[in-house]
């Protein structure tokens, strides 16, 4: 991408992992030269990502961020680098780094702005009047419509993050919460 955040490439296996997501608007063709926070559907988490790409291509290092990404029957997590280039660009580097399967999927969700149960774009955490608690530690069905949105230990995740970066202290990840239940994918 480059400094205005605008998608100038993607990779891999993008289309594949978005269509088996249910992201039929999030392939390759959709996203191309569109601004990344187009994408994302809460401020804090734009402003956050757009802080992280920014500090990367001031500092010219590289920041590393843990997060997860769950489908309804599994929990993935995966790693954030992403990349200093030339020319005021940043690559975004999406690693999975485990997958844990359900025993019990979760219900499948669905975005909608208008709800009051926020799901953590990090994290999965889901926001409940107790709390933030991990969706597949839930006494009950998960929320089938969710708003996004950032925890506040995410928020300071990416913060610290962002200062790492600035420090030049890039070797070691900021972890991400890493589910309790699941069977581990081969």
């Amino acid at each position: 991408m480059d400094s205005s955040l605008r998608i100038l490439w993607v990779g891999g296996d993008w289309d594949e992992f978005a269509l088996r997501a249910g992201g039929e608007r999030a392939v390759a063709n959709q996203v191309l030269s569109r601004e990344l926070t187009a994408h994302i559907t809460d401020n804090l988490t734009a402003e956050k990502v757009r802080a992280m790409v920014k500090t990367v291509i001031d500092v010219q290092r590289p920041l590393r961020l843990e997060y997860r990404c769950d489908s309804p029957d599994e929990v993935r997590r995966f790693r954030l680098t992403i990349q200093p280039m030339k020319d005021q660009r940043a690559l975004m580097v999406h690693d999975l780094r485990d997958a844990l399967r359900l025993e019990t999927p979760m219900v499948k969700w669905s975005f909608d702005p208008s709800v009051r149960e926020v799901k953590c774009s990090m994290c999965s955490k889901i926001h409940l009047p107790s709390g933030w608690s991990d969706p597949s530690d839930l006494s009950f069905p998960h929320p089938a419509l969710v708003r996004y949105g950032l925890c506040q230990n995410c928020v300071s995740r990416v913060d610290l993050a962002i200062g790492a970066t600035i420090a030049g202290d890039t070797d070691e990840d900021i972890p991400a919460v890493v589910p309790k239940s699941g069977i581990m994918l081969e």
